[in-house]
């Protein structure tokens, strides 16, 4: 089993209403102000994240894209140039 122990710190400034608010809330849930906030912030924050990482397409878009791929390479006579070029790190 990994375990995880938190080290880092947040510091968070909240009006005294919001701060009763929170705090009520986590007694009721029977778990810390902490806790409390980062059972709610976490899967939020993470879902952000997660999000920002995909790459979304329409249907047509999607065709577009795989018909690209399964279309033939292109002739790129300087790259292929360049590619059979040694490279300046194995000259000597």
């Amino acid at each position: 089993m990994i375990t995880s122990t938190a080290s880092a710190r947040i510091d968070l400034r909240l009006d005294p209403y919001k701060k009763s608010i929170v705090t009520r809330a986590a007694e009721l849930l029977g778990v810390n102000i902490t806790q409390f906030i980062m059972d709610r912030v976490f899967p939020e924050a993470e879902r952000i994240v997660l999000e920002n990482h995909r790459i979304r397409l329409s249907s047509e878009d999607w065709e577009q894209f795989c018909a690209r791929l399964d279309e033939p390479p292109k002739k790129l006579p300087e790259l292929r140039k360049l590619l059979l070029e040694p490279s300046l790190f194995t000259k000597g």
